[in-house]
């Protein structure tokens, strides 16, 4: 249950999470939902719902009472459209009232003014090409009559709009990057580029397209609001305090002081909708406000799929050569990013994508152009944790495909490849930790290395004899694939780098921490850190996460790392208050903020040097057996190392991996979450700084398991979620390749 709401003015806000929004209710709520354009384009004057019962209210931008925009990085994203459709689907209003199922009745009654330019243009054209006889809008009822039955015979309006008369913001590239290192860096070495891939061992050019799975909601996004008292009350499972905060005050034109915005458990793998949410909240506020009745609104599944989806849609094209012992003597890669109509963090996202492209590995030549454009798509966002995880998919299945072409282990390519050549002009000097252990542990602790060569010479066979006795035994097929995982982005980002901490030891020996509370587990360590360097019990130490409005956090939570870096803070703060305590009288505050010799260490003007301030890594392999006749994948086996640096409770950290594990297993599969008999997980201890843990079975299992599957296949998969018709294509296409390569 939410907490007992302040009905005091207060500029004090609680950023404690708290909840779910969903099971929160009061007396005479009113329940919402979003009016969206049906059509693509076009230009709206109106909506309106005919015969709208008493009690029910439908509201759009003109009702707003202040600023119609969320501002964000200097991107203005509208609260409710207006006048030119932005993309199928844009919310142009709110329908709200006390039934929630005569709500989304009255939904379908919705109708839309076009401006009658375009509208009288695309019913001209339409009828044209019908061959229909062409009705004057001015002529008697009977004849506007037998129009609209005309047209009811015709397409849909919507998809005929009169484009030439609406002003539509155009695709555009708003965001790029280019690194290149080696004979690239000369922009007129193309002479060099054709020599060096002409006379290489090996030549490999390989296509992905890796859409971040949706995952299984626990509670779609939306929000509930109430007024009491003169206060506006706002439940939603926001990441972004600050930015709502601000956005509320302008939008309805009240002060921050009457504003309250509880946050509620976010859920899911994926847990930053970031300005998506906010928008939402909005939303929801603007009716509470306009009609000072409690509103709720929760998105349906299809919205949440359509308008709510993770990330980016990432195209990514690689072009590499090497020699026989698997080193890649160049690597090119050219990466599309469709962005939506609109998103804020578009060079944040170019530039860490840029930079994942490379892994671990360390071409001796290298070649990247990331561009990101807009669309007609819904608006996208940007997800802080995964954002690197579309592009690690990719590189490891490429590491994958040259051991294919090679007939290479997949250690022995990925160990050549982590050395970086003499004279290298390498961009990147990203410190990861072992890596080289976590490849070598995993091979051997899971048997890769033989159960690979098995698998490898059955597919062979599979592929060379077409033997149809054995059709009946599952398929088999192991892969691996490692990764990393930063705490801190040093290069230019979206949000302030200026992470602070505050502690203070009180007289009575009670220290509080005030910061943004993070999980059980890492509340925990915290506790435990200062109880040892100030020797107090840890029940005397408080997590203390109320701001005063003009000190709120300006950054979104999950921008830094709660262990890899505010432990840092936490450890330093304390080692000064310890310093001070014998000296000089309680209470003392301590305030550190993330070191600017992290910053020194990145260059952004020339983009090289380290643009992390911690990272961990992580190796996993997975083992897994296809049914041919039901498509049903089973996992035999689940291998996972991490090196984190120092580890502060290794069986916290192990509950952990278990349960992203299991959340991940849920997203490869369409409709499916999988499950496995037998799971190994193994941590490299040592005094180098911690590291983020959250994300790194995000960013290494699914291209574990697609190289498995295909190893399995005997054919690529290069795309996730895996589905039935994906694998009976992959098969079908094997077999037909077979009887063309026989008949030949």
């Amino acid at each position: 249950m939410p907490r007992k709401a302040k009905v005091q003015e207060s500029s004090i806000r609680s950023l404690d999470s708290n909840g779910f929004y969903s099971i929160i209710s009061k007396k005479d709520c009113l329940y919402a939902a979003l009016v969206r354009s049906p059509a693509p384009s076009g230009i709206i004057k109106s909506i309106n719902c005919p015969n709208l019962p008493e009690g029910y209210f439908l509201f759009d931008a003109k009702d707003i009472p202040g600023s119609n925009f969320i501002e964000c990085n200097n991107l203005k994203s509208k609260i409710f459209g207006f006048a030119n459709v932005s993309y199928q689907g844009e919310a142009y209003g709110i329908l709200l009232g006390p039934d929630e199922s005569k709500v989304h009745e009255l939904l379908k009654n919705i109708s839309f003014n076009f401006d009658i330019k375009s509208l009288e243009s695309a019913v001209q054209q339409v009828i044209t090409k019908q061959k229909r006889p062409v009705i004057s809008l001015q002529e008697n009822t009977k004849e506007i009559s037998d129009f609209v039955d005309i047209i009811n015979d015709l397409p849909s309006l919507d998809t005929v709009l009169d484009k030439s008369l609406v002003t539509e913001k155009k695709s555009q590239i708003v965001a790029s990057r280019l690194v290149t290192s080696g004979i690239y860096i000369d922009s007129s070495n193309q002479y060099k580029d054709k020599e060096l891939f002409e006379n290489s061992d090996f030549q490999l050019e390989q296509k992905y397209n890796q859409k971040l799975v949706n995952p299984t909601w626990y509670e779609n996004d939306g929000a509930f609001s109430y007024y009491e008292a003169g206060l506006l009350h706002v439940y939603t499972p926001t990441k972004w305090t600050y930015n709502l905060q601000n956005a509320l005050k302008d939008v309805l034109d009240i002060p921050s002081e009457k504003i309250y915005i509880h946050k509620t458990n976010s859920s899911g793998i994926y847990t930053n909708g970031l300005l998506r949410t906010n928008i939402l909240a909005v939303q929801v506020a603007l009716a509470t406000y306009l009609t000072k009745k409690p509103v709720k609104l929760i998105l349906t599944p299809e919205e949440q799929s359509l308008f709510m989806a993770p990330g980016v849609d990432v195209n990514l094209t690689y072009k590499v050569c090497g020699r026989k012992d698997g080193k890649i003597t160049a690597l090119k890669a050219n990466i599309d990013i469709d962005l939506g109509y609109e998103n804020p963090f578009a060079q944040e996202i170019t530039d860490r994508m840029a930079i994942a492209v490379c892994n671990f590995y360390k071409p001796e030549n290298l070649f990247i152009s990331v561009k990101a454009h807009t669309s007609k798509n819904p608006p996208t966002t940007i997800h802080l944790k995964s954002v690197d995880s579309q592009i690690l998919f990719a590189t490891e299945n490429l590491i994958q495909s040259i051991c294919d072409k090679l007939n290479l282990f997949p250690d022995e390519v990925k160990l050549i490849n982590s050395k970086e050549s003499k004279n290298s002009t390498f961009p990147f000097v990203s410190e990861f930790p072992d890596i080289v252990k976590t490849i070598t542990d995993v091979v051997s602790d899971s048997d890769f290395n033989r159960k690979y060569a098995s698998f490898h010479m059955d597919a062979i066979d599979r592929v060379e004899q077409d033997s149809q006795p054995f059709f009946a035994l599952p398929l088999r097929g192991i892969g691996i694939a490692s990764a990393y995982n930063i705490s801190g982005y040093c290069g230019k980002s979206n949000f302030a780098s200026d992470t602070k901490m505050e502690i203070t030891l009180n007289s009575d020996n009670r220290l509080i921490i005030h910061a943004l509370k993070p999980s059980a587990v890492i509340q925990k360590i915290w506790k435990t850190t200062a109880s040892e360097i100030l020797q107090i019990p840890i029940e005397n130490i408080l997590i203390n996460s109320d701001f005063d409005l003009s000190e709120m956090p300006k950054s979104p939570e999950d921008t830094f790392s709660s262990i890899g870096i505010f432990n840092e803070l936490v450890r330093k703060c304390c080692s000064e208050i310890q310093r001070k305590r014998f000296h000089q009288p309680l209470p003392i505050t301590s305030k550190k903020a993330t070191s600017s010799i992290m910053k020194k260490n990145w260059d952004p003007e020339n983009f090289k040097g380290n643009p992390f301030h911690t990272t961990s890594s992580i190796t996993s392999a997975i083992e897994v057996e296809l049914d041919n006749y039901t498509y049903r994948q089973k996992i035999t086996g689940i291998w996972v190392e991490i090196d984190c640096g120092e580890l502060f409770d290794e069986a916290a950290a192990i509950r952990t991996i278990k349960l992203e594990i299991q959340q991940e297993l849920s997203t490869l599969v369409e409709d499916k979450t999988l499950e496995y008999e037998n799971l190994h997980i193994k941590f490299n201890k040592s005094n180098k700084k911690s590291g983020q843990i959250g994300e790194l079975i995000h960013n290494s299992l699914p291209a574990a398991f697609s190289t498995a599957m295909s190893l399995a296949l005997a054919s690529p998969i290069t795309e996730l979620p895996v589905t039935e018709k994906q694998i009976y294509n992959l098969i079908k296409n094997r077999s037909l390749r077979n009887k063309n390569r026989g008949n030949e």
